[in-house]
């Protein structure tokens, strides 16, 4: 019989439940879930927990709830459980040495992007901006510094036109997680050769801010098309329309010249803008208090002649 691992999970966010699906649906046994407290939520500012707090009691596991993740409180409790491993996907908190040091090998990390590029906050996004080819997912050894440890095991996708930075994290975690029920059996098998990361061919990324989303439609369509892209779904890309904003989705960019921000017409349901080079085709347009809708729609219900930039 195979040995079977006592694991504990940390994580908050939506893009760690694909990953704590995959271990309750795996051999090993998660013996505890570790999340963010509760947090105002909503017009009501209502304490709501993570939704990894939700799946965990749902699956009858374990939970604690800390903002103190290298508090002894939290130490004590993890500890006490003699975890083989801990797992961590989309979690708020750094590891301290004590937690660094615990289980049979260091504790692993999921993170969204082919490391050492894009280390960091961000790192969806950022594969987006920058203009990459392909996004992939990295399985990491902790170590005390953030985002390089040695790689365990990757997985590369392509990315496609138009995909948008929320799109692309969801299939990304849905990768990650079924990585990491291979790396973890590499792990107990020993079968695993940790790859040191290559600080010479690092990057690291920064925190958006919602003046990010404001676009400058001077810059080539390309530069655009990865700006709209890369901020979809915060903190949104937005141009001016008639004084007001107007937000993008969903940009391509193709050939062809006019002045910036100028429209050029449709292409099918697409709308057409002018740019500093190229034009920048986009599937979907939302005005200011309005809802979402095609390019096309917006042409024939807006009637606009010009965009302007931020």
């Amino acid at each position: 019989m195979k040995e079977l691992w006592r694991l504990v999970f940390l994580g908050s966010g939506l893009m760690a439940l694909p990953a704590f699906a995959a271990l309750m649906s795996g051999p090993d046994q998660v013996v505890l879930a570790v999340t963010a407290p509760p947090a105002p939520a909503g017009r009501g500012r209502v304490l709501r927990p993570t939704p990894m707090a939700e799946h965990a009691r749902v699956a009858g596991v374990p939970l604690i709830e800390t903002a103190k993740i290298n508090g002894p409180e939290t130490i004590s409790a993890i500890t006490a459980l003699k975890p083989d491993l801990l797992v961590v996907s989309a979690f708020r908190g750094f590891l301290g040495p004590e937690l660094l040091t615990l289980g049979q090998v260091p504790p692993i990390n999921i993170h969204p992007s082919l490391l050492p590029r894009h280390r960091g906050p961000a790192p969806v996004n950022w594969t987006i901006l920058s203009g990459d080819d392909q996004a992939g997912v990295s399985i990491i050894s902790l170590s005390p510094a953030i985002d390089e440890g040695p790689i365990l095991s990757q997985a590369t996708r392509a990315l496609t036109p138009g995909q948008g930075a929320g799109d692309l994290e969801v299939l990304l975690a849905q990768d990650g997680a079924k990585l990491l029920i291979t790396t973890i059996e590499g792990l107990k098998n020993k079968t695993l050769s940790p790859k040191p990361q290559d600080k010479n061919l690092a990057t690291l990324g920064r925190l958006l801010t919602k003046s990010d989303g404001q676009l400058t439609l001077k810059k080539s369509a390309k530069e655009l098309a990865n700006e709209i892209n890369g901020f979809d779904p915060w903190p949104g890309a937005r141009v001016l329309f008639k004084d007001k904003s107007l937000r993008l989705f969903e940009a391509v960019a193709q050939s062809g010249q006019s002045s910036p921000g100028q429209i050029v017409g449709l292409d099918g349901t697409r709308l057409l803008i002018g740019t500093g080079r190229d034009i920048l085709s986009v599937a979907q347009c939302q005005p200011e208090g309005r809802n979402r809708m095609t390019g096309s729609d917006f042409y024939h219900g807006y009637r606009p002649s010009i965009l302007g930039s931020y």
